[in-house]
C-alpha cells in the first residue's frame, strides 16, 4: 500500500477512540519502516541475492558481505555472520597478522655459522623457517634447478673465502620451529603432494622434490628427480604407453623418503612430492653439494649424509663467526602466499609470527593464537571469538570465518600502513590463481584471493575504480557445493557478483556498466 494512502488511513481513523488510534499509529509506523528498509536495500545487495537464489549449488551454502572499503557502508549482505570453510581465504588473515606481527620490512635470516673449536670446523645453518630458501619459482623464467644451484654454488664459495676446505659435519639448527611437520587435520591420502610439504624451521626447495618423467620406447618411462639426492630411494613402477592418457603420479610413505612412479607416462612430466623431514632433508642436499664442488663433508668414517644431523632442543652451539647470512624479504614470501596461494610458505608464516610473539617454537598452536589476539586487537572480541584458526594456509577444513571479519579485517589493513603491502600481494586478473579469471570483463582494479577445496569456493579482496578511486571490499563463500555439475556453477556465481560490484562501481561513477 502506497504510504500516501497509509497516511489517508491514519487520518480516518483518528475520528476513532482511542485506542484504535495507537494501534493503526503502529500498524502506520511499521509498515512505513518496511517500506523505507526496502527503498535503502540497494540495487547491488538485490542482485547478490538474486545471483545467489537462481544458481543451483546443489544444496550448498553461500554467504556474502560487501562493503566500502574507506566509510563502511554495507552494500550487500548475504548470510554474512555464517561462519564457513575458508579454503585458501585464511591466508589472508596469516599474512595480515604477518604484517602486524613482524613489519613489512621484516626479512628472513637464514645463518651459515662455523664451530671452529673442532677440526676441522663443524658447519651450522641457522633456520629461520624461511619458506622461499632454494625455491627456483622465486625467480621466473629459470630452468627448474638453476636458481637452487646457484645458491649452493654461491655456499661453497663462501667457505672456500673463508679458507675452509673441510667441514667434520653439518648441524642443522631448527629450533625457530618446532618438529611436528606435518598438520594433523590434512587429509592423510594427500600428504605425498606439494599442497601438504611439510613445515620445518630449515625450509629447502618448499620442501619438495620434483621428479620428471619422459616417455620411452622400452615401455619404461625415463625418471630423473630435482634436487639430485642420491640417498633417496625412487622406484618405477609406471609404464610408458604414448597411446595412452598421461597418468603418472609418485607415492611416499608417511615417514621415509622412498618416493615411486605410478600410473602411465605418455608425456614429458613434473611432478612434485613432498619430502619427509624437511630440515634433515636440506642439510643433507648442502652436504653433497659441498662435496661435489671439493669441499669435504665428515671425518672419513662415516657417509656424507651421515655426517648431517639435527640439533638436539637443549643442545648449545659453538659459534666462532658467522660467514653468510642469506635473507628473504617479507614483501615476497607474501606474494607467493596470495597471489599463489602455495600453502606451504602460509603455515611456515604462521609459526614464525608464533616465534616471533612467544620467543617459543613457532607451532601451529602459538601461531593460531597469536592471529586471534591480533583480530581480536583489530576488529574485536567478538570476531576474533566467532573464528576458528587450525592452520595458516585453509588446508584444513576446521577452519571457520564469516565473511563479515573478513571485511572488517580487510578494512583493518586500509587504515594502517601496512595496506598497501598487503593489497599488493594479492593476485590480479591474469595472474596467480586468478590467471585465468575476470580478464577483461571488468573495469576495476581488483586484487583478490580465491579459496579451493573440494566443494568449497572462495574469494575476497578489493575492487578499486579507476577514475573515482572508491572502493569496495568482499568476502564470497560458498561451501557444501555438490559435486558433478552444480560444482561446475561456483565460480561463475562469485565472478558473477565481482561483476555486478564493477557495475555498481561504474555507474556510482556515470560509467555505462560494461556487463558480462
Amino acid at each position: 500500500m502506497p504510504i500516501c494512502a497509509l497516511t489517508h488511513l491514519w487520518r480516518h481513523r483518528m475520528r476513532l477512540n482511542l485506542s484504535r488510534v495507537h494501534c493503526t499509529l503502529f500498524v502506520f509506523l511499521a509498515l512505513a519502516t518496511l517500506c523505507a528498509q526496502t527503498a535503502l536495500a540497494g540495487p547491488l545487495d538485490r542482485q547478490t541475492e538474486r545471483l545467489i537464489t537462481s544458481t543451483n549449488l546443489g544444496g550448498g551454502t553461500a554467504a556474502v558481505y560487501i562493503a566500502d572499503l574507506d566509510t563502511g557502508e554495507e552494500l550487500a549482505s548475504y548470510e554474512s555472520d555464517e561462519a564457513l570453510i575458508p579454503a585458501s581465504t585464511m591466508k589472508l588473515l596469516t599474512t595480515g597478522t604477518a604484517l602486524h606481527v613482524l613489519g613489512a620490512d621484516f626479512v628472513f635470516k637464514t645463518k651459515l655459522i662455523l664451530d671452529e673449536s673442532v677440526d676441522p670446523p663443524l658447519l651450522i645453518i641457522e633456520g629461520d623457517g624461511d619458506p622461499a630458501l632454494g625455491d627456483p619459482a622465486i625467480f621466473e623464467g629459470e630452468q627448474p634447478g638453476v636458481e637452487m644451484g646457484m645458491l649452493l654454488d654461491q655456499i661453497a664459495e663462501t667457505l672456500r673465502g673463508a679458507g675452509v676446505e673441510s667441514i667434520s659435519g653439518i648441524v642443522v639448527d631448527d629450533r625457530v620451529f618446532d618438529r611436528n611437520y606435518t598438520h594433523p587435520a590434512w587429509p592423510e591420502d594427500q600428504l605425498n603432494r606439494w599442497y601438504c610439504a611439510q613445515i620445518g624451521g630449515l625450509n629447502f626447495h618448499t620442501n619438495v622434490i620434483n621428479v620428471y618423467t619422459q616417455p620411452a620406447q622400452s615401455g619404461t618411462p625415463l625418471v630423473r628427480m630435482q634436487p639430485d639426492a642420491y640417498w633417496v630411494q625412487l622406484n618405477v613402477k609406471a609404464k610408458s604407453n604414448r597411446k595412452s592418457r598421461d597418468t603418472a603420479w609418485v607415492s611416499r610413505p608417511t615417514k621415509a623418503n622412498i618416493f615411486t612412479v605410478h600410473g602411465n607416462v605418455s608425456a614429458k612430466s613434473e611432478i612434485p612430492a613432498a619430502v619427509d623431514t624437511p630440515p634433515l632433508f636440506a642439510g643433507r642436499v648442502l652436504a653433497t653439494a659441498l662435496e661435489e664442488r671439493g669441499i669435504t663433508v665428515g671425518d672419513g668414517t662415516q657417509s656424507t649424509i651421515d655426517a648431517v644431523r639435527l640439533v638436539e632442543p637443549g643442545e648449545s652451539l659453538e659459534t666462532s663467526r658467522t660467514l653468510a647470512i642469506i635473507t628473504t624479504p617479507l614483501d615476497e614470501v607474501l606474494r607467493r602466499i596470495n597471489t599463489n596461494s602455495h600453502n606451504m610458505y602460509a603455515e611456515s608464516l604462521l609459526k614464525r609470527i608464533g616465534n616471533e610473539v612467544t620467543s617459543d617454537p613457532g607451532s601451529w598452536e602459538n601461531g593460531s593464537a597469536v592471529i586471534r589476539m591480533v583480530m581480536s586487537e583489530r576488529i574485536g572480541a567478538a570476531a576474533a571469538e566467532s573464528t576458528i584458526i587450525s592452520d595458516g594456509s585453509g588446508m584444513s577444513r576446521e577452519n571457520r570465518v564469516t565473511p563479515k571479519t573478513f571485511v572488517s579485517w580487510m578494512r583493518s589493513l586500509a587504515r594502517s600502513d601496512d595496506w598497501d603491502t598487503f593489497v599488493a600481494s594479492m593476485a590480479t586478473p591474469g595472474s596467480g590463481t586468478l590467471k585465468k579469471r575476470f580478464g577483461d570483463e571488468i573495469s576495476s582494479e581488483l586484487h583478490a584471493k580465491s579459496g579451493y577445496l573440494t566443494g568449497t569456493y572462495g574469494l575476497a579482496g578489493v575492487l578499486e575504480h579507476p577514475r573515482t578511486r572508491q572502493r569496495v571490499v568482499f568476502s564470497i563463500m560458498l561451501n557444501d557445493v555438490r559435486a558433478g555439475s552444480t560444482a561446475l556453477n561456483a565460480k561463475p556465481l562469485i565472478d558473477d557478483i565481482v561483476d555486478e560490484i564493477d557495475d555498481f562501481l561504474n555507474e556510482r561513477a556515470g560509467v555505462p556498466a560494461m556487463g558480462g
